[in-house]
Protein backbone atom coordinates (compact mmCIF):
# COMPACT_ATOMS: atom_id res chain seq x y z
CA UNK A 1 0.00 0.00 0.00
CA UNK A 2 1.06 3.13 -0.74
CA UNK A 3 -0.28 6.43 1.66
CA UNK A 4 -0.45 9.02 -0.51
CA UNK A 5 -1.22 11.85 2.21
CA UNK A 6 0.07 11.95 5.66
CA UNK A 7 1.28 14.37 7.94
CA UNK A 8 3.76 12.81 9.89
CA UNK A 9 5.75 16.16 10.77
CA UNK A 10 2.84 17.58 13.22
CA UNK A 11 3.08 17.34 17.15
CA UNK A 12 1.07 14.72 17.24
CA UNK A 13 3.68 12.70 16.40
CA UNK A 14 6.42 14.23 18.66
CA UNK A 15 6.90 11.78 21.26
CA UNK A 16 6.83 8.41 18.80
CA UNK A 17 7.22 9.02 15.37
CA UNK A 18 9.95 6.73 14.39
CA UNK A 19 8.06 4.21 15.60
CA UNK A 20 4.96 5.35 13.50
CA UNK A 21 6.89 5.08 10.66
CA UNK A 22 8.21 1.80 11.53
CA UNK A 23 4.70 0.74 12.46
CA UNK A 24 3.42 1.37 8.97
CA UNK A 25 6.15 -0.44 6.99
CA UNK A 26 6.22 -3.38 9.35
CA UNK A 27 2.17 -3.12 8.10
CA UNK A 28 2.16 -3.54 4.95
CA UNK A 29 3.01 0.52 3.26
CA UNK A 30 5.25 0.48 1.27
CA UNK A 31 5.87 4.41 0.92
CA UNK A 32 4.34 7.76 2.33
CA UNK A 33 3.80 10.95 0.93
CA UNK A 34 4.05 13.59 3.63
CA UNK A 35 2.03 16.91 2.94
CA UNK A 36 3.09 20.74 3.67
CA UNK A 37 0.72 23.18 4.47
CA UNK A 38 3.10 26.10 4.66
CA UNK A 39 7.22 26.62 4.83
CA UNK A 40 7.39 25.01 8.58
CA UNK A 41 5.72 21.87 7.40
CA UNK A 42 7.00 21.76 4.06
CA UNK A 43 10.71 22.26 5.44
CA UNK A 44 9.95 19.25 7.99
CA UNK A 45 8.32 17.36 4.74
CA UNK A 46 11.64 17.65 3.05
CA UNK A 47 13.60 16.59 6.33
CA UNK A 48 11.61 13.72 6.90
CA UNK A 49 11.72 12.37 3.20
CA UNK A 50 15.80 12.83 3.03
CA UNK A 51 16.06 11.01 6.01
CA UNK A 52 14.11 7.72 5.43
CA UNK A 53 14.83 6.11 1.74
CA UNK A 54 10.67 5.52 1.45
CA UNK A 55 9.12 8.86 2.23
CA UNK A 56 8.45 11.35 -0.27
CA UNK A 57 7.70 15.15 0.31
CA UNK A 58 5.04 17.87 -0.62
CA UNK A 59 5.59 21.58 -0.24
CA UNK A 60 2.88 23.94 -0.65
CA UNK A 61 0.36 26.36 1.20
CA UNK A 62 -2.69 25.61 2.13
CA UNK A 63 -5.83 28.09 1.08
CA UNK A 64 -6.50 29.64 4.93
CA UNK A 65 -3.14 30.74 4.49
CA UNK A 66 -4.63 33.44 2.37
CA UNK A 67 -7.39 34.20 4.40
CA UNK A 68 -5.35 37.17 6.32
CA UNK A 69 -4.08 38.60 3.15
CA UNK A 70 -5.59 41.78 2.80
CA UNK A 71 -4.72 42.05 -0.67
CA UNK A 72 -3.27 40.46 -3.45
CA UNK A 73 -3.29 41.66 -7.14
CA UNK A 74 -2.69 38.79 -9.27
CA UNK A 75 -3.96 37.58 -12.69
CA UNK A 76 -6.97 35.88 -13.77
CA UNK A 77 -5.73 31.86 -13.95
CA UNK A 78 -3.78 33.38 -17.43
CA UNK A 79 -1.53 29.85 -17.64
CA UNK A 80 1.07 30.04 -18.44
CA UNK A 81 1.62 33.75 -17.46
CA UNK A 82 3.71 34.10 -14.59
CA UNK A 83 1.93 36.15 -11.66
CA UNK A 84 2.81 38.99 -10.00
CA UNK A 85 3.21 39.71 -6.29
CA UNK A 86 3.36 43.18 -5.35
CA UNK A 87 3.15 42.13 -1.73
CA UNK A 88 6.64 41.55 -0.24
CA UNK A 89 6.26 39.19 2.42
CA UNK A 90 3.82 37.00 -0.29
CA UNK A 91 6.60 37.54 -3.22
CA UNK A 92 9.36 35.93 -0.07
CA UNK A 93 6.34 33.28 0.60
CA UNK A 94 6.58 31.85 -3.26
CA UNK A 95 10.12 32.49 -3.59
CA UNK A 96 11.20 30.50 -0.67
CA UNK A 97 7.98 27.54 -1.60
CA UNK A 98 9.81 27.15 -5.51
CA UNK A 99 13.55 26.80 -3.98
CA UNK A 100 11.87 24.18 -1.96
CA UNK A 101 10.10 23.02 -4.55
CA UNK A 102 13.71 21.58 -6.44
CA UNK A 103 14.36 19.58 -3.69
CA UNK A 104 14.73 15.90 -5.38
CA UNK A 105 12.67 14.38 -2.85
CA UNK A 106 9.72 16.46 -3.64
CA UNK A 107 7.78 14.81 -5.82
CA UNK A 108 4.04 17.26 -5.70
CA UNK A 109 3.13 20.58 -5.00
CA UNK A 110 0.29 20.49 -2.07
CA UNK A 111 -1.65 20.84 -0.34
CA UNK A 112 -3.07 23.39 -1.52
CA UNK A 113 -6.89 24.18 -3.23
CA UNK A 114 -9.73 26.30 -1.79
CA UNK A 115 -11.39 25.89 1.70
CA UNK A 116 -14.55 27.82 2.25
CA UNK A 117 -15.41 26.32 5.61
CA UNK A 118 -15.01 28.88 8.22
CA UNK A 119 -13.86 27.45 11.79
CA UNK A 120 -14.89 30.92 13.75
CA UNK A 121 -18.63 32.29 13.80
CA UNK A 122 -17.68 34.68 10.65
CA UNK A 123 -17.86 33.16 7.50
CA UNK A 124 -15.27 33.16 5.23
CA UNK A 125 -15.57 36.43 2.95
CA UNK A 126 -15.47 37.14 -1.06
CA UNK A 127 -12.03 39.00 -0.73
CA UNK A 128 -10.87 35.70 1.21
CA UNK A 129 -12.29 33.89 -1.26
CA UNK A 130 -10.61 35.56 -4.13
CA UNK A 131 -7.43 35.29 -2.32
CA UNK A 132 -6.98 31.37 -1.78
CA UNK A 133 -8.25 31.12 -5.66
CA UNK A 134 -5.16 33.08 -6.56
CA UNK A 135 -3.00 31.76 -4.16
CA UNK A 136 -3.96 28.20 -5.83
CA UNK A 137 -3.79 29.60 -8.93
CA UNK A 138 -0.14 30.49 -8.46
CA UNK A 139 1.05 27.12 -7.05
CA UNK A 140 -0.63 25.41 -10.28
CA UNK A 141 2.13 27.81 -12.13
CA UNK A 142 4.66 26.44 -10.27
CA UNK A 143 3.54 23.06 -10.65
CA UNK A 144 3.35 23.87 -14.19
CA UNK A 145 6.98 25.20 -14.25
CA UNK A 146 8.43 21.91 -12.57
CA UNK A 147 6.60 19.40 -14.12
CA UNK A 148 4.71 18.28 -10.64
CA UNK A 149 1.23 17.10 -9.86
CA UNK A 150 -1.00 18.63 -7.78
CA UNK A 151 -2.11 17.73 -4.41
CA UNK A 152 -5.79 19.48 -4.28
CA UNK A 153 -7.90 20.17 -1.00
CA UNK A 154 -11.30 21.27 -1.24
CA UNK A 155 -13.82 22.22 1.22
CA UNK A 156 -17.48 23.53 0.27
CA UNK A 157 -15.51 24.41 -2.87
CA UNK A 158 -16.30 22.18 -5.50
CA UNK A 159 -17.41 24.84 -8.13
CA UNK A 160 -14.98 26.98 -7.94
CA UNK A 161 -12.18 24.57 -8.12
CA UNK A 162 -13.32 22.69 -11.05
CA UNK A 163 -13.55 25.84 -12.55
CA UNK A 164 -9.97 26.65 -12.21
CA UNK A 165 -8.71 23.25 -13.00
CA UNK A 166 -10.47 22.73 -15.70
CA UNK A 167 -8.86 26.14 -17.19
CA UNK A 168 -5.52 24.46 -17.08
CA UNK A 169 -4.40 23.55 -20.45
CA UNK A 170 -2.11 21.43 -21.63
CA UNK A 171 1.48 22.52 -21.90
CA UNK A 172 4.31 21.77 -24.40
CA UNK A 173 7.50 19.73 -22.55
CA UNK A 174 6.04 15.70 -22.05
CA UNK A 175 5.87 14.47 -19.42
CA UNK A 176 8.25 11.35 -17.90
CA UNK A 177 5.00 9.32 -16.97
CA UNK A 178 3.14 6.86 -18.80
CA UNK A 179 -0.51 5.44 -19.43
CA UNK A 180 -1.11 9.36 -17.97
CA UNK A 181 -1.92 12.63 -20.20
CA UNK A 182 0.98 13.29 -21.39
CA UNK A 183 1.53 17.44 -21.49
CA UNK A 184 -0.87 17.89 -18.55
CA UNK A 185 -0.68 19.08 -14.82
CA UNK A 186 -2.24 16.17 -12.82
CA UNK A 187 -4.51 16.67 -9.52
CA UNK A 188 -5.81 14.66 -7.13
CA UNK A 189 -8.33 15.65 -5.01
CA UNK A 190 -7.45 14.28 -1.49
CA UNK A 191 -9.77 13.31 0.59
CA UNK A 192 -12.64 13.21 -1.95
CA UNK A 193 -15.92 14.39 -0.80
CA UNK A 194 -17.59 15.71 -3.63
CA UNK A 195 -21.47 15.71 -4.48
CA UNK A 196 -22.57 12.84 -7.59
CA UNK A 197 -22.56 16.14 -9.82
CA UNK A 198 -19.23 17.17 -8.75
CA UNK A 199 -17.91 13.45 -9.56
CA UNK A 200 -19.29 13.22 -12.97
CA UNK A 201 -17.65 16.54 -13.85
CA UNK A 202 -13.87 16.05 -12.90
CA UNK A 203 -14.69 12.70 -14.00
CA UNK A 204 -14.33 14.33 -17.38
CA UNK A 205 -10.89 15.78 -16.85
CA UNK A 206 -8.33 13.27 -17.97
CA UNK A 207 -5.68 14.82 -15.57
CA UNK A 208 -7.69 14.01 -12.20
CA UNK A 209 -7.40 11.42 -9.72
CA UNK A 210 -8.99 11.09 -6.39
CA UNK A 211 -7.85 9.97 -3.32
CA UNK A 212 -9.87 8.43 -0.10
CA UNK A 213 -9.49 8.81 3.32
CA UNK A 214 -10.89 7.38 6.67
CA UNK A 215 -14.29 9.29 6.84
CA UNK A 216 -15.74 6.64 3.85
CA UNK A 217 -15.80 3.99 6.83
CA UNK A 218 -18.24 6.14 8.52
CA UNK A 219 -21.57 4.87 9.22
CA UNK A 220 -22.85 8.43 9.87
CA UNK A 221 -24.33 10.70 9.09
CA UNK A 222 -26.25 7.88 6.94
CA UNK A 223 -26.06 10.76 4.38
CA UNK A 224 -22.76 11.48 4.14
CA UNK A 225 -21.96 8.02 4.01
CA UNK A 226 -24.30 7.39 1.36
CA UNK A 227 -22.81 9.89 -0.65
CA UNK A 228 -19.25 8.96 -0.30
CA UNK A 229 -20.37 5.20 -1.14
CA UNK A 230 -21.71 6.70 -4.24
CA UNK A 231 -18.35 8.28 -5.17
CA UNK A 232 -16.41 4.97 -4.98
CA UNK A 233 -18.70 3.57 -7.19
CA UNK A 234 -18.76 6.26 -9.74
CA UNK A 235 -15.00 6.84 -9.91
CA UNK A 236 -12.90 3.76 -11.79
CA UNK A 237 -10.60 2.01 -10.01
CA UNK A 238 -7.87 3.32 -12.26
CA UNK A 239 -7.94 7.05 -10.88
CA UNK A 240 -7.92 6.04 -7.25
CA UNK A 241 -5.23 6.15 -4.25
CA UNK A 242 -5.31 5.80 -0.56
CA UNK A 243 -4.77 8.56 1.58
CA UNK A 244 -4.64 8.29 5.85
CA UNK A 245 -4.80 12.24 6.07
CA UNK A 246 -2.74 10.91 9.48
CA UNK A 247 -3.05 12.01 12.46
CA UNK A 248 -6.77 13.27 10.90
CA UNK A 249 -9.72 11.21 10.11
CA UNK A 250 -8.63 7.54 12.18
CA UNK A 251 -11.24 4.88 10.01
CA UNK A 252 -13.87 3.85 11.88
CA UNK A 253 -12.63 0.90 13.81
CA UNK A 254 -9.96 3.63 15.05
CA UNK A 255 -12.22 6.24 15.58
CA UNK A 256 -11.53 9.21 18.17
CA UNK A 257 -7.89 7.99 18.44
CA UNK A 258 -4.66 9.60 16.15
CA UNK A 259 -4.83 8.12 13.12
CA UNK A 260 -1.33 6.74 11.14
CA UNK A 261 -0.10 5.57 7.92
CA UNK A 262 -0.75 2.01 8.93
CA UNK A 263 -4.34 2.01 8.80
CA UNK A 264 -4.70 2.96 5.39
CA UNK A 265 -5.62 -0.66 4.78
CA UNK A 266 -8.93 -0.04 6.44
CA UNK A 267 -9.60 2.66 3.87
CA UNK A 268 -8.43 -0.05 0.90
CA UNK A 269 -10.79 -2.81 2.37
CA UNK A 270 -13.72 -0.61 2.37
CA UNK A 271 -13.21 0.63 -0.94
CA UNK A 272 -12.44 -3.25 -2.05
CA UNK A 273 -16.53 -3.83 0.01
CA UNK A 274 -18.54 -1.22 -1.57
CA UNK A 275 -17.02 -1.96 -5.05
CA UNK A 276 -17.28 -5.84 -4.40
CA UNK A 277 -14.01 -6.79 -5.33
CA UNK A 278 -10.75 -7.78 -3.21
CA UNK A 279 -8.59 -5.71 -1.18
CA UNK A 280 -5.47 -7.13 -2.48
CA UNK A 281 -7.18 -5.99 -5.95
CA UNK A 282 -7.30 -2.29 -4.72
CA UNK A 283 -4.14 -2.43 -3.49
CA UNK A 284 -2.56 -3.68 -6.80
CA UNK A 285 -4.91 -0.78 -8.83
CA UNK A 286 -3.72 1.90 -6.21
CA UNK A 287 -0.56 1.69 -5.73
CA UNK A 288 0.25 1.38 -9.61
CA UNK A 289 -1.73 5.10 -9.90
CA UNK A 290 0.42 6.49 -6.81
CA UNK A 291 3.65 5.43 -8.73
CA UNK A 292 2.41 6.36 -11.88
CA UNK A 293 0.99 9.44 -10.73
CA UNK A 294 3.78 10.79 -8.88
CA UNK A 295 6.75 9.20 -10.55
CA UNK A 296 7.48 6.95 -8.08
CA UNK A 297 8.46 4.23 -10.47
Amino acid sequence: MIDTHAHLDFPEFDKDREEVIQRAFDNGVKKIINIGVDLGTSKKSIELAENHENIFAAVGFHPHTFNSVEEFPISNFQFPNNFQFPISKIQKYFEELNNLAKNKKVIAIGECGLDYFSHTADPITIEQKENQKKGFAAQLELAKELNLPVIAHCRDAWEDLYEIISKVRPFPSPTIRREIPQGQTLFVLHCYSGEKNDTEKFLELPNVYFSFSGNITYPKPADRAEKLAEAVKMIPLERMMLDSDSPFLAPQSRRGKRNEPANVRHIAEKIAKIKGISSEEVEKTTDKNAILFFGLG
